[in-house]
């Protein structure tokens, strides 16, 4: 995991421990509800360091990456019947593992923190209308899928037809 860089950033020593525990947890599988358990910090505390830190952005990017690539290292050596790991594999690395496109949502060092959520949110719109061609093409998955981010709140509600 990458040490925050900035001498600004380790004058709390209490913080410093907090962000480690929570980087070491979410390499290690860790949920984020678990991860700010371990460190002792609310959710919101992590999503603001994040937000306002891009180094500390990028520790939680790269502790991710640790564990999926740990997830990746178990594939390789587990039998291919093992479908629940192929399938967070795909979700994880969608690129090597999934649908062949990759999402890239490392900040960039020119990137603020405004400019990588509206990045992400052009993303998401790109491929909910990919989605709603192929459900307007007729295709029963992409109905699905439609019909599940909007029960779980993760898009615009379905065009009613």
């Amino acid at each position: 995991m990458r040490q925050m860089q900035h001498e600004e950033k380790r004058t709390d020593p209490e913080v410093s421990t907090q962000r480690a525990r929570f980087l070491e947890a979410i390499s290690a599988g860790s949920t984020v509800c678990d991860a700010v358990k371990a460190a002792g910090v609310s959710r919101a505390t992590v999503y603001r360091w994040r937000d306002e830190d891009r180094d500390f952005a990028t520790a939680w990017f790269d502790a991710w990456e640790d564990y999926v690539d740990s997830l990746e290292a178990m594939a390789r050596k587990r039998v291919l019947s093992d479908t629940m790991l192929l399938r967070l594999l795909a979700a994880y690395r969608p690129a090597k593992f999934g649908d062949g496109k990759p999402r890239e949502t490392r900040p960039s060092p020119e990137e603020t923190p405004e400019q990588l959520r509206e990045r992400i949110a052009r993303e998401m719109e790109r491929k909910r209308a990919e989605v709603q061609a192929r459900a307007d093409a007729g295709d029963l998955f992409a109905q699905l899928q439609l019909a599940d981010a909007d029960i779980n709140g993760l898009g615009k509600p379905a065009v009613k037809r």
